[in-house]
């Protein structure tokens, strides 16, 4: 696989270095496209204050869509705690996006593809989903390989659909020793039911959203979206394939699942991130009061509960 670099890059004041990587995956089937998304920046920042053959690493998704840069603040918290970071930017993402506008909305990102007729549905998720665990493992092995990280122990941390897709990695292909995820959790098919306030997907995908879409074309890939929600609501084969909880039996005791979600969120249900959280052998799930989805109404930030929440959770790693 061909990886370009470094360049310098700084991250709330800790520097570190910025690679390119590149390995072709057949997401679409179409060439140029595919091209696009194959291609992706990752960033990784080294503690000062540790040697690297005893420190641990967290590879670190945001959301759908979302640039790798809007992780940026666990970076300082982390490497102060003698913990290595590695993030990279996800299919649809940031540099890896088909429109590069950075607004992290999945309707404007799947534009190119409803325009080109490609689609975009549960069976696209899915290699999305299988592209980032093996970006994961790729970036765990040239961590180890290019700075020396011996030590063993890796932790996945993803925000929102992040968390989807570092649980995905976790459950399915066995990475990691502990999954952290901050406003999201692991079951993607009761996530999906919050998607569209719930009876949107529903309605996209009757006639009445085939009617919207001809009447209104610029709704059109905000119909797709609702579409895809639904089909992971009630979930077709490649929906049940890119549920991390499908391979919930493949969890050892000994690996860790913590979740934060805000009491206010309107995206991700308490009771769903809960009943997620219970079904892995070592778990929990902390509630914050006031907070929603990555806004807060009252209280601390989002970012300072981000970070109390990682450096509780990773304590025993610090040096």
């Amino acid at each position: 696989m061909p990886i370009y670099g470094p360049d310098a890059i700084t991250f709330d004041g800790v520097s570190g270095d910025r690679y390119w990587f590149h390995e072709p995956f057949t997401y679409t089937g179409v060439p140029d496209i595919d091209e696009r998304l194959s291609g992706f920046p990752v960033a990784v920042f080294l503690p000062y204050n540790r040697p690297r053959h005893q420190t641990p690493l967290v590879i670190g998704l945001q959301g759908m869509s979302a640039p790798y840069g809007w992780n940026a603040f666990i970076v300082p918290t982390l490497t102060h705690m003698g913990i290595a970071v590695a993030l990279f930017d996800t299919p649809l993402g940031g540099d890896r996006s088909l429109v590069r506008t950075f607004t992290a909305g999945v309707e404007n990102e799947i534009k190119p593809l409803v325009d080109r007729g490609i689609p975009f549905d549960t069976k696209l998720l899915l290699q999305i989903f299988k592209s980032s665990a093996q970006d994961i493992a790729r970036v765990r092995d040239f961590c180890r390989d290019r700075y020396g990280l011996t030590d063993s122990r890796l932790a996945l941390f993803g925000v929102s659909m992040g968390v989807l897709q570092v649980a995905y990695a976790f459950t399915a292909d066995g990475l990691g020793d502990r999954l952290l995820g901050a406003i999201g959790h692991g079951n993607l098919q009761s996530f999906a039911k919050s998607w569209g306030y719930q009876v949107l997907p529903d309605l996209a995908a009757s006639p009445l959203g085939g009617l919207l879409s001809r009447v209104l074309p610029d709704l059109k890939p905000v119909v797709k979206v609702l579409e895809v929600a639904k089909n992971l609501k009630y979930p077709d084969e490649y929906g049940y394939a890119c549920n991390p909880m499908s391979y919930i039996e493949r969890v050892k005791p000994n690996r860790r699942v913590r979740f934060l979600v805000g009491e206010c969120d309107r995206i991700v249900n308490i009771r769903d991130a809960r009943d997620c959280a219970q079904k892995f052998p070592d778990n929990a799930c902390y509630v914050v009061p006031g907070m929603g989805h990555g806004q807060v109404n009252y209280g601390r930030s989002f970012v300072d509960h981000v970070r109390y929440f990682l450096a509780t959770q990773l304590g025993d790693w610090q040096s």
